[in-house]
């Protein structure tokens, strides 16, 4: 008589805990990493238009030609199409700090991710779909900055998600400052 086994009874207990700690490590980096984006993002357009205007008062007070008021809105406009690039590189290192910051309290974290209130994390993660990777896995800068791209342009379910996982970040226990 042959026995049926169940696969999911044969898989050990750490398998299933291990891969919930992935999602809830990946969440927690990859909503960190988009709200820096997001707020360096609202900073360099506040400071460029901030610039651009401040430019254009100064210029036109001075009695500046047309054409040095010209010079100075493509030298900010060039300040403008710089700043993708540096976001880029940003996000790399944004990404490699979180994860070297978690990496380092590993331990610390583990025994406060027991607690089920994290899972609502990869719940929210989960239940958006946009074309792209879930925010539950280690996710690339490409597909990062795609996310990004989806806040920007203010899509209506990557906001809601965004969001939400904000709520849910700040009710989730924290580790104690030592």
């Amino acid at each position: 008589m042959s026995k049926k086994t169940n696969i999911d009874a044969v898989k050990p207990v750490h398998a299933t805990t291990q891969d919930r700690d992935t999602k809830i490590m990946n969440v927690i980096c990859n909503t960190s990493i988009l709200l820096m984006c997001m707020l360096t993002e609202a900073f360099s357009d506040f400071f460029t238009n901030m610039a651009a205007g401040m430019a254009t008062a100064v210029s036109t007070g001075f009695g500046a030609s047309e054409k040095n008021t010209k010079e100075m809105t493509q030298k900010i406009d060039e300040i403008k199409t710089e700043l993708p690039k540096q976001m880029t590189e940003q996000l790399i290192t944004m990404k490699t700090d979180i994860t070297k910051q978690l990496q380092s309290k590993k331990d610390d974290i583990k025994t406060l991710i027991i607690d089920p209130k994290f899972d609502e994390g990869i719940t929210i993660a989960e239940q958006y779909h946009f074309g792209l990777s879930p925010l539950t896995q280690d996710l690339d800068d490409l597909t990062l900055l795609k996310y990004i791209g989806l806040l920007t342009a203010n899509d209506a379910q990557c906001v809601k998600m965004f969001q939400e996982l904000m709520a849910w970040m700040n009710s989730i226990p924290q580790l104690k400052k030592s």
